[in-house]
């Protein structure tokens, strides 16, 4: 794709097509699943201590004598949306890092060292890791709080509230998409933090149809547990779930990002399938 600064990429290991070509979702999934499960419970570990205290920070706000009162003033725009519930995931993003790093491997069959290869990608990415999980929440933010203020706007003055939800879902659709090439990018190429940026809203619009698809898949998963059993869904996102999310993503991105952003054999004149900057 000519929007694309491509050949980004430094020489690296390689696959076959052989090897590339017996690439399946299922086939990984099932091959790396003890691996991932140990990865989720890694990940959670480290991150167990900003999880609590988001729940905590969110605890006040979702139960309690005003807490009705203060949800129906967030819904009605006389309260902003609670931020220190956000806060502490703002500190997420080396760690994210890290998982994304050895999820990637796994989806693209390449091998890598759990807790090394965890904690070496989570060190060298943590600037922009952290830069990343900021914007993220900060985005996440403002969408929420523009959604409720543009709910009473169209209602007070009388313009069709279709027209709004309609709105939400493409800008949450692009928005949601974009996160799935953040970290994939960060730890792949060697990009400028807004060149992460650009080139992940980029992929989301072009690839929308599919990027959606997959964030309905991932997203109703997540959401039927939640609200069934959300017990389960907290052992779950515990022991997997997150992973899960990840690895889904990021099997579907690689096929993308080989697409377009990876220089290929025959322009390299050998044998690898794709060449990438893994030993970043």
């Amino acid at each position: 794709m000519g929007l694309f600064n491509t050949n980004y990429a430094t020489p690296g290991k390689g696959i076959s097509k052989e090897e590339a070509a017996k690439r399946s979702y299922f086939d990984i999934l099932g091959r790396k699943f003890w691996k991932m499960m140990e990865l989720n419970l890694l990940y959670f570990a480290c991150n167990v201590i900003f999880f609590g205290a988001a729940l905590l920070f969110a605890i006040p706000y979702l139960y309690g004598e005003n807490a009705i009162l203060y949800i129906d003033a967030v819904i009605n725009s006389k309260a902003l949306p609670p931020i220190l519930p956000f806060v502490p995931f703002m500190l997420t993003g080396p760690f994210t890092a890290g998982l994304t790093y050895i999820v990637r491997n796994y989806s693209r069959q390449e091998h890598a060292f759990l807790c090394s290869d965890f904690f070496e990608h989570t060190k060298k990415n943590w600037k922009q890791g952290l830069l990343m999980s900021i914007l993220q929440c900060v985005m996440i933010y403002l969408f929420i709080t523009a959604f409720f203020w543009y709910r009473n706007f169209f209602i007070a003055n009388g313009i069709n509230i279709g027209i709004l939800f309609g709105l939400t879902i493409l800008l949450g659709a692009i928005l949601f998409s974009a996160s799935f090439y953040l970290y994939p990018l960060m730890i792949t190429f060697e990009m400028r933090f807004t060149e992460i940026i650009k080139n992940s809203f980029i992929l989301a619009i072009a690839k929308l149809p599919q990027n959606t698809l997959i964030l309905i898949v991932i997203g109703a998963v997540h959401i039927l547990l939640l609200y069934n059993y959300p017990l389960l869904w907290l052992l779950l996102m515990a022991l997997f779930l997150i992973v899960w999310s990840s690895y889904t993503m990021n099997y579907y991105v690689w096929n993308v990002m080989d697409k377009h952003l990876m220089p290929k054999a025959e322009e390299e004149k050998d044998e690898t399938l794709f060449e990438d900057a893994t030993t970043k």
